[in-house]
């Protein structure tokens, strides 16, 4: 007879995923580019290139085509501002990037034109200034000019973050400052020459160019393994900084590898797809049996495309332990397996004392399993209420032992039913269902009241002969000052004559 069993547990503990895990973050850094805005949101960062024929306009501040009157300083005024939602942790990888914009003129002219840029992240607490007033070439701008003309600013940035748990967001701001000579404030007028920003035209791609940054995210939210299909049903959601609109819906694959197997190019079916929050949910089904899979710790990662080509990979950090017996295997453990403080049976401790449970579990079975992990839980049943304590899974094929170790405090005193349990959600199939089980009495005591000297002499004659010595030693030595100090009093040793000898 042979039996066919499937153990599918996951990261600290939890058999099958079936709430939202921890998000996993590729660990890859792309280049991508920025672009400023488009005909239906002038005001946002997107990675999306622009398509249009015209672009944005805008006006640059007519006050600042001309120099201050007084110490011919630039005037500077702002333009625009542009910025995005950041959905998703990320960083931005140290490096010197260029922001480009072009501009035009509507009417008149300006000589000397120059933009400078600051870029921050914007968050609920304090908001990180990643470039502060990075200054462009300086350049005329004509309105007979049929082009426009390109203005580049080059910057620095030093490795930052961000995360949407702080709602952070990515903030550019630009400004404007012209070349003229200042006008007399009195008898001058205003400048009537009018400089035009052109954005987000296919024409005129405006933003960061090259910009090296990490910023995708995988909930891997279920991973449960089906008997009756031989599969494992993997779901994830993926996020981008960027929203929805920079995910290749159209290419994902979810692949598997196993720590002792290495990657030998397994992968998942695509099931589904739908949009979902900003994100995408896509779900997966791996058939194990169908790739010749063998039992083995196993992995799940997912490959993304952005809409700019770049690849994103993104490894779960949840353990598949997926065991595959085609041949008879027992798990089992008895009373006399579960130690308390190298006590067997009925243990006493002191409340608020820490205690120590050692479990041996034992298997049995064909030899030929060389990958048994069984999962041992840990549980104090207070009533009609189990309680887990402990979770984890050990490794004994046919034949061996495996123990694990558990400290716990029970801070009040009373009576505590341990119970511990192999296989808690019974998923592998065993020659004995019923030996998986054992439970104990804790007894746990008040702590007695610690008498100081008596203590002193336990540790001493606990100690043993050496410790003894010791004590024989600081005994003489006292009583050896009591000596001296009472002859020290007067007492008198001298002979009085005695008339009889």
């Amino acid at each position: 007879m042979f039996l066919r069993s499937v153990l599918a547990l996951a990261f600290l503990g939890a058999f099958l995923f079936t709430l939202p895990a921890n998000a996993e973050t590729s660990d890859d850094f792309n280049s991508v580019d920025l672009f400023l805005g488009d005909e239906a949101d002038s005001s946002n960062i997107t990675t999306i290139r622009p398509t249009s024929s015209e672009g944005n306009k805008y006006d640059c501040p007519r006050e600042s085509n001309e120099k201050s009157w007084i110490g011919d300083d630039r005037q500077w005024g702002d333009v625009a501002t542009w910025s995005v939602d950041l959905d998703t942790p990320g960083e931005i990888e140290t490096g010197t990037y260029i922001f480009r914009i072009w501009a035009n003129a509507t009417q008149g002219d300006v000589d000397d034109v120059q933009f400078r840029i600051s870029i921050y992240i914007v968050s609920d607490g304090p908001d990180t200034q990643l470039v502060d007033d990075a200054l462009s070439n300086v350049d005329g701008v004509d309105s007979e000019d049929e082009e426009a003309t390109e203005f580049e600013i080059e910057f620095d940035i030093s490795n930052n973050s961000f995360d949407p748990e702080n709602n952070d967001e990515l903030q550019i701001d630009l400004e404007y400052s012209g070349g003229e000579d200042g006008s007399e404030p009195i008898i001058g007028g205003e400048s009537t020459d009018q400089v035009v920003v052109i954005a987000s035209s296919a024409k005129h791609p405006s933003g960061i160019g090259n910009i090296s940054i990490n910023h995708y995210r995988v909930d891997f939210n279920e991973i449960i393994v089906q008997d009756l299909d031989e599969s494992v049903f993997v779901k994830t959601q993926i996020w981008s900084a960027f929203g929805e609109s920079d995910i290749d819906s159209t290419a994902w694959v979810l692949g598997v590898f196993g720590e002792s197997t290495g990657n030998q190019g397994m992968t998942a079916d695509f099931v589904a797809k739908s949009s979902k929050n900003g994100s995408y949910e896509v779900t997966f089904h791996w058939y194990y049996n169908r790739a010749n899979a063998i039992s083995d710790t196993y992995h799940f990662y997912l490959q993304v495309m952005d809409i700019q080509d770049n690849a994103w990979e993104v490894v779960s950090d949840q353990d598949l332990y997926l065991v595959i017996h085609e041949f008879d295997v027992d798990d089992a453990i008895s009373s006399e397996d579960i130690l308390i403080n190298n006590q067997t049976g009925m243990a006493t401790v002191e409340a608020g004392s820490s205690f120590t449970i050692d479990v041996t579990v034992s298997a049995s079975g064909e030899p030929k399993i060389t990958y048994n992990p069984i999962p041992v839980t840990i549980i104090w049943v207070s009533g009609s209420t189990e309680i887990v304590l402990y979770d984890t899974v050990v490794f004994a094929t046919p034949g061996a032992t495996a123990t694990t170790s558990f400290r716990h405090t029970f801070d009040e005193n009373g009576e505590y039913l341990i119970k511990v349990v192999l296989d808690r959600s019974n998923l592998v199939g065993e020659i004995d269902e019923t030996n998986n089980v054992a439970e104990f009495l804790l007894v746990v005591s008040e702590p007695e009241k610690e008498d100081f000297v008596q203590s002193i002499v336990d540790s001493i004659t606990d100690g043993g002969p050496a410790s003894m010595f010791v004590l024989v030693a600081i005994a003489s030595i006292v009583l050896g000052a009591i000596f001296l100090r009472r002859g020290g009093s007067g007492v008198d040793f001298e002979w009085e004559d005695d008339d009889e000898f």
